[in-house]
């Protein structure tokens, strides 16, 4: 889905631009339409960013239909109209395919003020490599088979500024054996795998066992969530987060299943390496890329689900750091 790429470029022959490339006209195109996407979203201007803060959470702009309601929305936070909460706290949302709630949670970041009982994100990532995490829990509107629904980044241009270090390009190749579905090169890049072959935990539930809308189930008390697929009523199915990943890395065993509208599902994900805060992979505390030079302005997804037949997403979240509204610069030391 092209995002922010202008589909209308500048015809002008009057003298001022005679002596811009076709690429430079192109290029303040591109930035024009990015500035308007990033208004659209709810961000301020660069000049009038916080100081102390470094990273949103929005809603996606590119996923259209979705509405999201939380307390802490009704009042601006920090003059960010769209902000949602990265704390915990439950987030109630409804699109055309998926209604439920969502919780984030961001190390390193400023705080919305907490409205739920839960534990603080403190406490969550105390002795813990996880920089971020997303729970989402609710029901499909309609039945789609398990291999239809996928997670990932998908952008709308080609990166930027490619790495040139051998390290970096070597990690690349990695990520496309890990991700099926992986084309980083092209003129719209993604890397995408199944919902279920990609988060840590997963659970299904009947409607009737889930309590308020305050609070995710089936939460323990160290905040993850516990596997249960028993209502699959498949042995087959392992019971456990990690064989659960790999046994549904298999086309051929998604394709038996169906997510059915009579009951509530639950996913859960976290990333140990890449750090919203900064907009870092980092790797080794002596190892991390700046990613912002590359994504050509591109904000990542903090969460999100889509249908690859339909393209349209159940749930869709923005994470955007305050370097991308400067994403066009050359790149940094690593």
């Amino acid at each position: 889905m092209i995002l922010f790429r202008s589909s209308k470029r500048s015809h002008d022959t009057d003298s001022s631009c005679r002596g811009q490339s076709k690429k430079a006209i192109a290029e303040e195109d591109d930035r024009r339409a990015f500035l308007h996407y990033s208004q659209q979203s709810g961000l301020p201007p660069l000049t009038k960013w916080p100081n102390d803060v470094t990273t949103f959470v929005v809603p996606a702009q590119r996923a259209n239909g979705i509405e999201y309601h939380h307390s802490s929305c009704d009042i601006p936070y920090l003059g960010i109209t769209k902000a949602l909460p990265m704390n915990g706290d439950v987030v109630l949302f409804t699109g055309p395919n998926f209604e439920g709630k969502l919780v984030s949670r961001m190390r390193d970041v400023f705080q919305h003020p907490c409205y739920g009982r839960h534990m603080s994100n403190d406490e969550y990532f105390r002795n813990r490599s996880r920089q971020y995490q997303w729970t989402v829990q609710g029901r499909f509107k309609r039945r789609i088979r398990f291999d239809e629904i996928v997670t990932g980044q998908d952008f709308g241009r080609p990166f930027r500024n490619m790495p040139s270090s051998k390290m970096v390009k070597k990690g690349l190749d990695l990520l496309k054996h890990k991700l099926p579905e992986t084309d980083l090169f092209s003129d719209q890049p993604k890397f995408e795998h199944p919902l279920l072959a990609g988060c840590q935990s997963f659970r299904i539930d009947r409607p009737e066992h889930i309590g308020d809308n305050t609070q995710i189930h089936g939460i323990r008390e160290d905040g993850n969530v516990t596997e249960d697929t028993s209502l699959l009523k498949d042995s087959t199915v392992p019971r456990d987060g990690v064989d659960r990943r790999k046994y549904f890395a298999k086309n051929c065993n998604l394709e038996r299943f169906y997510f059915e509208t009579e009951f509530v599902y639950t996913f859960d994900f976290y990333s140990n390496f890449f750090s919203p805060a900064r907009h870092r992979l980092e790797f080794t505390p002596f190892f991390s890329v700046d990613l912002i030079p590359y994504f050509n302005g591109y904000p990542l997804f903090m969460s999100m689900a889509r249908e690859k037949s339909s393209g349209e997403y159940l749930w869709a979240t923005e994470m955007w750091h305050k370097g991308l509204l400067n994403y066009d610069i050359s790149p940094g030391g690593m």
